[in-house]
């Protein structure tokens, strides 16, 4: 790659990779590819065709769809691979809540007459998304990696339980009329409608957006839970930006669902969880790891402690973090400490210092004037970097670059460590934002 801050070209092998990271890279190996997983007669799941699963059900008398997946190429795809099952027509779609990788695929398998389930808040939660505008755009596509090859993409969702999976979001364009809006919005807590014979309960179950619904199909003695537990820490606050999340709505989603004692729990992403008692074992840990993280945040704010502080304290108990389904490769327990901080107080932290800080430039030029000059701060930066201390060498390029954005030495170690950072941690929104920034530095 020819680059402007004259970088030399990078590889792999020249970063050294966590053994977090190391894991995760094993189970994007043993990941096989898209599956349409029967669960049960009549029930089926499409794990790995889009980033997000489609759940079908075969009533008897039609299709009934919960999500859709995150583009209209995938989904067709889904149905054409699903009439060697099935050749029943769609009779109900049922959105879990308005994220565009459960919906952008409905306007591909809607027809007229089709009824298209959500809950009434879901058209206000979709316009929130589009109010944060060109910066919403760019942050998303550095979460997700739109902008890097393939290969160098890290997918949103890898774990290995209960079966390995690893998909990459296939990017679309998205167009005014690409989203079919909901023909039937439920208020309270509960709907239900029939289909066939088999009814299918709503519950509205806020979580990883206000507007989250779950469906309890009691015939088939299972629940598609949309994003209310997937097999990554929960994704409490997103990088990409977003307002608090309802974090104990979530850890309390969990017993709406336990009480429900599925068979079978069908999510939104990664491959369906079997059996009541080891459903209930597993939201019974997310549960209390959402709530652990809640709690950790609240003691800090009760206690007057420095957000930075909390945030180098927060982990999960020993008994939560190593499970298969709370490992950090989407969520961020630190991004989520600060979020419900943040949720409980808003950006000041209380220490009258940081009331009206320094602009970066105006902390550059002290630092630099104690220094001496740009290039003994550059060099220490560069020793940090040289002892993997990556935050810091980057942060004080950034005072550099602050005052002088074409300064080539801070932009050249700037991007040697965002690529380091990228391929040490296990996050994989985190990987691909430094990564995305890094390449971004690198043609600029």
């Amino acid at each position: 790659m020819s680059v402007a801050c004259n970088a030399s070209p990078v590889k792999k092998s020249d970063f050294p990779q966590s053994p977090e990271r190391q894991l995760l890279e094993r189970i994007v190996q043993q990941y096989t590819g898209p599956h349409i997983v029967t669960i049960r007669e009549g029930l089926y799941a499409a794990v790995g065709y889009g980033v997000s699963n489609m759940i079908l059900v075969d009533t008897g008398d039609g299709l009934v769809i919960i999500d859709t997946t995150d583009n209209q190429r995938v989904a067709r795809k889904v149905l054409d691979d699903f009439k060697a099952i099935s050749k029943a027509s769609v009779k109900a779609i049922v959105y879990t809540h308005s994220h565009p990788d459960h919906i952008l695929g409905c306007k591909a398998i809607y027809e007229k007459g089709v009824q298209v389930y959500a809950h009434e808040s879901f058209i206000r939660e979709l316009s929130l998304q589009g109010q944060l505008g060109m910066s919403g755009a760019q942050r998303g596509a550095a979460m997700f990696g739109a902008m890097l090859l393939q290969s160098e993409r890290v997918a949103p969702n890898i774990s290995a339980y209960p079966s390995p999976v690893a998909v990459q979001f296939i990017f679309e364009p998205v167009k005014p009329d690409s989203i079919v809006k909901p023909t039937e919005m439920f208020a309270g807590n509960t709907a239900s409608f029939t289909v066939g014979g088999v009814e299918f309960t709503l519950y509205h179950t806020p979580g990883e957006t206000p507007d989250h619904t779950v469906v309890h199909i009691r015939q088939m003695d299972a629940v598609a839970c949309g994003d209310i537990f997937y097999p990554s820490f929960p994704n409490l606050y997103t990088i990409r930006g977003c307002s608090p999340r309802p974090v104990q709505d979530w850890a309390e989603a969990q017993n709406r669902i336990i009480a429900l004692q599925p068979e079978y729990l069908l999510q939104g992403h990664g491959f369906p969880v079997r059996g009541k008692a080891e459903i209930k074992t597993v939201l019974s840990h997310y549960r209390e790891a959402i709530q652990h993280v809640h709690n950790v945040a609240l003691e800090a704010v009760q206690g007057f402690l420095p957000v930075d502080e909390a945030v180098q304290k927060a982990c999960l108990p020993d008994h939560l973090a190593h499970l298969p389904y709370l490992i950090q490769s989407y969520g961020c327990v630190p991004y989520s400490v600060k979020s419900i901080i943040n949720s409980y107080v808003g950006w000041f932290d209380g220490n009258p210092t940081n009331l009206s800080p320094l602009s970066r430039g105006e902390l550059a030029n002290e630092v630099i004037a104690l220094a001496g000059s740009a290039d003994k701060v550059l060099n220490h930066a560069e020793k940090a970097q040289q002892q993997g201390r990556h935050q810091a060498a980057l942060e004080l390029c950034e005072m550099i670059l602050a005052g002088d954005p074409r300064n080539e030495k801070a932009r050249k170690l700037r991007v040697h460590s965002l690529l380091a950072l990228s391929y040490w941690t296990a996050n994989g929104p985190t990987a691909n934002y430094y990564r995305s920034f890094a390449e971004k530095q690198m043609i600029e």
